[in-house]
């Protein structure tokens, strides 16, 4: 056993340092900068050494026996999140008081909800009304809310002593979700290729390749021949991308989906004619795309000018707060939208 245990440390001392080193450098180390990096990382902290936290917005107006208090859950946001907006009134009981209009000065936004309660009796002869909002954005951006006016007077006065108190204008940041540099990725230029050391195999291989290249390329190039004389056949008999637009909204018309009440579908329906217009006119895939990433692929594109992409954007937008933001237009905002659906293609179409 002693000689047994003599060989096995003769064989294994040599070697000993050789693998403690081998595991330090590549193991302990790396994991030490990865801790190292994962703790320079850590959160910014305050003062106390607790993270920051975004407390939102809080801004108090006063004018007589009135004062308003405008609240928000976070001054910063991201374009997949939604921002609490409350609107408070505190009045004396014997005054009225008069909230804003549903969504007055809350347009650029898509209300998710809504909801206002009942005047409360707060203490001191004291009532208090509210309104909150959860509010979605649809951009990214600085979002400017303007001052909301509220108006009241005290019980019995006629409404030409109406008095006002309005807030001021607050500013909410949307980030969005996309790399900062998402417009400038480029694509990388191709390595050229390495030569290769020249040889009799090296010259029969490519001169076999080349042959077998020569042949691809005329059945390649007899294939696409009569696919192009195919597909131009195809185009003479195709309908021009405008006049299918136009087909598909005298058909939306004849639904009469609006007298019906069916505002939602027919903003869905008049939305994705003019997303497969821009497809098949432009060979654009609008279908496939978010309205945010749309409008960010047509700020670099030739095919619209400055006039038809701040048409365009009006009308992706209204549309998007009709259908998921659960706002009610008017008639004259639904004859808009159908107007500028129109105007679009008509100043888009093809010229023959």
């Amino acid at each position: 056993m002693k000689m047994v245990s003599d060989t096995l440390k003769i064989q294994y001392t040599p070697h000993k340092r050789h693998v403690l080193f081998f595991i330090c450098f590549f193991f302990i180390l790396p994991a030490v900068a990865w801790v190292s990096g994962c703790q320079s990382k850590a959160p910014e902290k305050n003062q106390a050494g607790q993270a920051k936290k975004d407390t939102g917005i809080h801004k108090t107006f006063e004018r007589g026996p009135i004062s308003v208090h405008i609240d928000t859950d976070k001054t910063e946001i991201t374009i997949a999140d939604r921002l609490n907006l409350t609107l408070s009134v505190i009045s004396d009981e014997d005054y009225d008081v008069q909230l804003p209009k549903f969504g007055e000065n809350l347009e650029q936004f898509g209300i998710v909800d809504y909801h206002t309660s009942q005047p409360a009796l707060t203490g001191d002869k004291q009532s208090k009304i509210s309104r909150s909002y959860i509010l979605e954005p649809f951009l990214s951006g600085d979002y400017k809310i303007p001052p909301m006016t509220v108006h009241f007077k005290k019980k019995g006065d006629s409404d030409d002593t109406l008095h006002k108190i309005s807030t001021e204008e607050i500013t909410v940041h949307v980030t969005s979700l996309l790399p900062e540099n998402f417009e400038k990725r480029t694509l990388h230029d191709i390595k050229p290729p390495e030569d290769l050391p020249q040889s009799y195999d090296l010259w029969m291989w490519t001169g076999g390749m080349a042959i077998i290249l020569i042949i691809s390329g005329i059945a390649v190039f007899i294939i696409i021949r009569k696919r192009k004389r195919n597909k131009a056949n195809d185009v003479i008999h195709q309908i021009p991308a405008h006049q299918q637009a136009f087909d598909e909204l005298n058909a939306l018309v004849s639904e009469k989906l609006v007298e019906k009440g069916a505002i939602k579908e027919f903003y869905h329906k008049i939305s994705d004619i003019l997303r497969r217009y821009i497809e098949n006119r432009f060979s654009i895939r609008a279908p496939e795309l978010t309205t945010e990433e749309f409008l960010i692929n047509i700020q670099t594109a030739s095919n619209f000018d400055t006039t038809h992409k701040i048409l365009l954007k009006k009308f992706l937008t209204h549309c998007d707060l009709v259908k998921f933001a659960k706002h009610q237009p008017q008639t004259e905002d639904i004859q808009k939208t159908f107007d500028r659906c129109k105007e679009f293609i008509v100043g888009t179409q093809e010229k023959e």
